[in-house]
């Protein structure tokens, strides 16, 4: 299996103009339905990371999770972690999630996912998923 995603040009506030590897993956929401979520590959985050508000959304009760605390760049927070299924290119992957009890951005982290898969990233033009 091969999917290629291309990089989504967005203005950052303090950089102007970035190419970002914006994937879309799919997740199931509480009644089972699939539902597509764009998440930045982020080869430096070890866990995949959500936010409460997507959890809601998949029926996940969040902080009957394992708390956890995650350093990063802009500091230390708790965060809960589950197992759920993601789905790249409809292959199902049982996966560790962080949910945060407050808005971050979607990153789809290394654990339970990139040993599955060979990524390249091509310039700033694309960046493929093969297995």
């Amino acid at each position: 299996m091969r999917k290629c995603f291309k990089f989504a040009k967005e203005n950052s506030s303090s950089l102007g103009i970035v190419y970002r590897p914006i994937a879309k993956v799919g997740l199931k929401d509480a009644s089972g339905e699939l539902f597509e979520l764009s998440m930045m590959v982020d080869s430096g985050a070890d866990i995949t990371i959500l936010s409460k508000r997507i959890g809601d959304i998949m029926g996940v009760d969040v902080e009957q999770g394992e708390a956890k605390v995650f350093r990063g760049i802009v500091g230390e927070m708790i965060a809960y972690v589950h197992k759920i299924p993601l789905f790249i290119n409809g292959k199902e992957f049982e996966t560790r999630v962080a949910f945060a009890l407050s808005e971050v951005p979607n990153l789809l982290g290394r654990l339970d996912i990139f040993k599955n898969f060979e990524i390249s990233f091509r310039k700033e033009e694309d960046f493929c998923f093969s297995d």
